[in-house]
Order: C-alpha cells, then structure tokens, then sequence
C-alpha cells in the first residue's frame, strides 16, 4: 500500500467533515450528551439525596456478588455509596457507545458521499487501489472517533470521580476496566462500526439511506460491548483476552468482505 495517497485520501475526507454540520454537531454534541450531561442529570441528584433513605437490605446478591470481584471494599461501603458506583459504571457503558455512534455518522458518507458530491470519479481516476482508499476511508472515520471518545472518557473519569471522591475518599476512574475499554476495546469497537458502515454506504443510493440503515448497525455492537463488560465482572482477563482476539479476527474479516464489495469495474461502469 502507498500511504502517501493512503493520507492525501484521509485529509480530503477530514477537510469534508469538517464542512458538514450534521458530523461536527454529532462529534461534538454527542459526546458532551453522553459523557457530562448525562451522568450530571443521574448522578449528582443521588449524589445530594439523603444517604438515609438508601439504608436497608442491600442492593441484592447478583449486584453485590457483580461489584465485589472489581470494588474491593464493596462490602464496606454504605448502600448510597454503592449506588453511586453501580451508576458510575452503567454511565460508562454509555459512554463506551460513542467509538460505536460517532463513526456510525462520520463514516456513513464515505462512498455514498463522494458519488453525491460528484468526487469519486477522480478517486476511480487516479492510481490509488481499492484497498487503499477503503484504508484511508476507515482511517479518516476513526480520527473525529478516537478524537472524541477520548476527550469524553477524560472528561466523565474527571467528573466522576470529583463527584464521588467525597464518599470513596480514593479515585475510583481510571481502573483497569476503563482503561482496556477506552484504550483498547473502544477502537476496536469503532473499526468493525467504520467497516460496517463502509460496506453499507458502499451500497446505498444516498447518504440519507445510509444513516437510517446505519442506525440499525448500531445497536448490536452496544450490545457487544455490554457483553464484553459483563463477562469481565464475572470471569478473568483471560474472558477479554479471548474476546480481543475474536474481534480481531472480525475486524480482519469486514476489511476483505468491505475491499470486496467496492469494486472499481462495477463503480466506473455506474457512472459511465
């Protein structure tokens, strides 16, 4: 692969991201939903309740059983205080949605948007192998992604932990599980979301019908990721571990199916 045509392909597309309003609004409005308004709206409201009105039986087995192989004094900790962190966690998990959304928006106009923009004949036009521009379309989808996915995990471990510091009296972000998914599990989660999104706006005839039907990718990578977290509460590392290589295997497997579906012949003879 030539990387030098590899990256002029990713800055044009970055360049044209950053004229749609509907992809700045969505890597910049989303996160902020996501990873401040939210948790703010759930979680400083119990944070101020009176921790009285939490006290009984406890929270029940499965989600005492659930947080103690991860909080190590868990059982010490007063029901308002583990309320708190079981919330801490379920925000998270929507948080860990955004490598999923945002490349879901930015990469659903990758192909479908060069045709409409009248673009993709010079793409077909120069050297550059199909390989290579899938490439650089995965690549240049991933970029807004990782940009963003990063600065609101930062931000929701900050304002998490400033909320919860005066019950835990120790920072409970970043653990182990929040740096795996955000540093290793998230961008994987975005590429297999970007090749998904490449096959279909591959397809589609416009890039209205490529957002509608990318809505649908995504809700079964959300649920990949919620079982991906559960399975680390109740197993090993060797669960992630096994789970890592799965989706390295499925990420290895859309990249051929994706080089496969854009085919250079069937593209120029459409537009001809």
């Amino acid at each position: 692969m030539n990387w030098r045509r590899i990256w002029a392909l990713t800055k044009k597309d970055l360049m044209e991201f950053t004229k749609s309003k509907y992809v700045l609004s969505a890597v910049i409005g989303i996160p902020l939903l996501f990873a401040i308004l939210m948790p703010l709206g759930t979680i400083l409201p119990i944070a101020k309740a009176n921790p009285a009105d939490f006290e009984g039986e406890g929270l029940g087995g499965f989600i005492d059983n659930l947080f103690s192989k991860t909080i190590d004094d868990w059982a010490s900790l007063s029901m308002h205080t583990q309320t708190l962190i079981m919330l801490a966690y379920a925000m998270f998990i929507v948080v860990l949605m955004l490598p999923i959304i945002i490349p879901a928006v930015t990469a659903s106009e990758t192909i479908v948007g060069e045709k409409e923009r009248k673009t993709m004949e010079a793409i077909l036009a120069s050297p550059i192998t199909e390989t290579e521009i899938v490439f650089a379309k995965i690549i240049s989808s991933l970029i807004p992604s990782f940009f963003a996915t990063f600065i609101s995990a930062a931000g929701y471990i900050i304002l998490i932990d400033i909320m919860l510091f005066p019950f835990l009296g120790y920072l409970l972000f970043p653990d182990f599980l929040s740096i795996i998914f955000v540093l290793v599990f998230g961008p994987m989660f975005s590429i297999i979301s970007v090749e998904l999104m490449i096959m279909i706006s591959t397809k589609v005839k416009s890039v209205r019908d490529s957002y509608q039907i990318g809505s649908l990718v995504v809700l079964p990578l959300i649920m990949l990721i919620g079982a991906e977290m559960f399975s680390f509460f109740f197993n090993t590392v060797l669960t992630l571990i096994i789970g890592l290589a799965v989706m390295l295997v499925i990420i290895f497997i859309l990249f051929k199916f994706a080089t496969n579906i854009f085919n250079r012949e069937k593209a120029i003879t459409k537009m001809i």
